[in-house]
């Protein structure tokens, strides 16, 4: 993996990642692209959605909307960090298999993200599960070993 950043000015920045750019900014007033932490939590939601439209494929889940959502608070001091990272994956269009979209996201959250598991090494990563607008499951990343599992 390589990614490269150009400074265009003051603190703005161009990436560029396997010739797609983009834009990075750390201005308060007008920014022209996110900034690097909310990069890292998009990445985060990205990696983990992955799994999740694969696992949930290979269960035969049906559904019409998914959508992640990742929210976290900063340090008070420098080097300002995330205390902890709130993530939601929302599910729409489901009419069964419930608990194999719980499956789907306890694998990601506990096993195969490589992106939350860097990040859970960091901060606690806490995640609910909605599924039509209902809560169903929460819990929180943990890498230290392979969730049980149902059989699929």
């Amino acid at each position: 993996m390589r990614a490269k950043v150009e400074r265009i000015d003051q603190h703005h920045f161009r990436f560029s990642i396997r010739g797609m750019t983009g834009d990075i900014d750390v201005a308060l007033e007008k920014p022209l692209g996110p900034s690097p932490k909310e990069l890292i939590l998009a990445a985060l939601c990205g990696c983990t959605g992955t799994d999740i439209i694969d696992l949930m494929k290979k269960f035969g889940v049906e559904y019409t909307h998914l959508e992640l959502e990742a929210r976290a608070d900063l340090t008070d001091h420098h080097p300002k960090v995330f205390k902890s990272i709130d993530l939601q994956y929302s599910v729409s269009g489901v009419t069964e298999k419930t608990e194999w979209i719980i499956e789907a996201v306890k694998r990601s959250t506990h096993q195969y993200s490589g992106t939350a598991a860097m990040l859970s090494k960091a901060c606690p990563i806490q995640y609910k599960v909605l599924v039509n607008q209902e809560v169903v499951a929460t819990g929180t990343a943990d890498f230290s070993a392979p969730p049980s599992t149902a059989k699929s």
